[in-house]
């Protein structure tokens, strides 16, 4: 009787350190002088290569004998790229987020990812807009006019921030249909492979507008820590809480990560100091808005309606989440 209860009790913290790691993303982002870009090069460059040991490793039973690479369809190497593109120019979003404002305010904007997706589903899949839905996201909206006015020094980087939630929704949207049919760690290493090449592809055009800038010896630990704890080991995590967790709570609990990093953010570099009293007004209409949503999906899952469970990758920031793993 008492192994399940441990069980449980191990995915749960497994479940909240991966959640945390996660929060670190934000902070690690400020710390790092790289610009943004240049960081996630860094960062997918550093996380790719140990992904793909673990997918090898992990499926090294069921791969047939001599093919390494999966035999993907047309359609699903078109998806892998397009959310390879989704992902990296997200994490290009939210950390110009955290460089041209701060950590907070690029939370407060990205946690409205949630509400996005909930207004992006009735494009993507072909859904009908619901009321709840326009009414939720009016709220939010509110909470962002407020927090757009609070700083004008910060609009760029709440500009930022917003399109990092945009591309976020798009990205867990799409990615529902590949997340089925692939394994969770063979689809993270293909889209992180694309998102890589993809920036790799665009540098010239970078670097005709921008000088090179070689990491600083703090950079270097900063940059390994964010790749390989907060996205690598993160993501193994999570995989090991799914054996214990639905992935519906998990999908749930990540809606924590936006706080768990406000709140390191105000212990590290004392944001709260340079925060006023329309951010928290404006925040507080954000999490009201997706804590309202968060219960209501809570009770379409107890009375056995629908609910769509996506997989989403740091995106939150920069999180690498497993919602299921598939057989393929």
């Amino acid at each position: 009787m008492n192994a399940p209860k441990s069980g449980l009790s191990k995915a749960l913290v497994e479940l909240h350190v991966a959640i945390l790691l996660a929060g670190i993303t934000g902070p690690l982002g400020r710390l790092i002088t790289l610009p943004a870009e240049e960081l996630v090069w860094y960062r997918l460059g550093l996380s790719m290569p140990l992904f793909a040991v673990l997918s090898l490793w992990y499926q090294k039973p069921a791969r047939p004998a001599g093919r390494l690479v999966p035999r993907f369809t047309h359609q699903q190497w078109t998806m892998l790229a397009t959310n390879g593109a989704l992902i990296g120019f997200h994490w290009i979003c939210f950390f110009s987020s955290v460089k041209y404002a701060n950590v907070s305010v690029a939370l407060v904007c990205f946690a409205t990812s949630s509400l996005f997706t909930a207004l992006l589903d009735p494009v993507v899949n072909r859904n009908g807009l619901r009321w709840r839905q326009v009414g939720l996201s009016l709220l939010a909206l509110a909470g962002i006019v407020v927090i757009f006015q609070f700083n004008t020094q910060y609009r760029l980087g709440i500009v930022f921030g917003l399109l990092a939630a945009v591309l976020s929704a798009l990205f867990t949207l799409l990615n529902e249909k590949p997340a089925q049919q692939i394994q969770a760690r063979t689809l993270s290493m293909y889209e992180l492979l694309f998102a890589w090449l993809i920036l790799s592809l665009v540098s010239p055009w970078y670097l005709r507008h921008h000088s090179i800038h070689w990491p600083a010896p703090m950079d270097w630990m900063y940059l390994l820590i964010l790749s390989w704890l907060c996205t690598v080991f993160a993501f193994t995590l999570s995989l090991s809480a799914l054996k214990h967790i639905s992935p519906f709570t998990i999908n749930l609990s990540y809606n924590l990560e936006p706080i768990y990093g406000i709140l390191i953010a105000f212990a590290l570099f004392h944001e709260n100091r340079m925060l006023d009293t329309s951010f928290y007004v404006g925040f507080a209409c954000i999490f009201l808005s997706v804590l309202m949503q968060t219960l209501y999906t809570l009770y379409k899952h107890r009375t056995g309606l629908v609910v769509s469970v996506n997989q989403r990758i740091e995106t939150k920031g920069g999180s690498v989440f497993p919602a299921e793993e598939s057989k393929m």
